[in-house]
C-alpha cells in the first residue's frame, strides 16, 4: 500500500525529533502493509469518510484509507492535545 503526505503533514514530521518521527514512519508503515489486522491503536474519524486516526505515543497521525487506490494519504501529524479537532 502507497503512503502519500499531505504538506503540512510532512512539515509537521520533519520538524518533531527523529526518533518519533521514524516511529511514525515505522507505525504507519505496518499498518499498510497489513490493514486487515486488528490495531487497538486505530480509530475511524467522525465528519471523514474513510478517515482514521492512528494513535503512535504522545503523536496523532490521521490519514484516509483509499483501498481501491491502494493507498493511504496522510493529512495531519499533531500531538495529542491538538488532533481532537474531528
Amino acid at each position: 500500500m502507497r503512503i502519500t503526505w499531505k504538506k503540512t503533514a510532512l512539515k509537521t514530521l520533519l520538524k518533531i525529533q527523529p526518533a518519533k518521527a521514524a516511529d511514525i514512519r515505522e507505525k504507519l508503515a505496518a499498518f499498510a502493509a497489513a490493514p486487515d489486522q486488528p490495531n487497538n491503536n486505530l480509530k475511524s474519524l467522525e465528519g471523514v469518510e474513510n478517515g482514521y486516526r492512528l494513535r503512535v505515543g504522545d503523536w496523532r497521525v490521521s490519514f484516509t484509507l483509499d483501498e481501491d487506490a491502494d493507498e493511504i494519504d496522510v493529512f495531519e501529524v499533531a500531538p495529542r492535545g491538538g488532533a481532537y479537532r474531528w
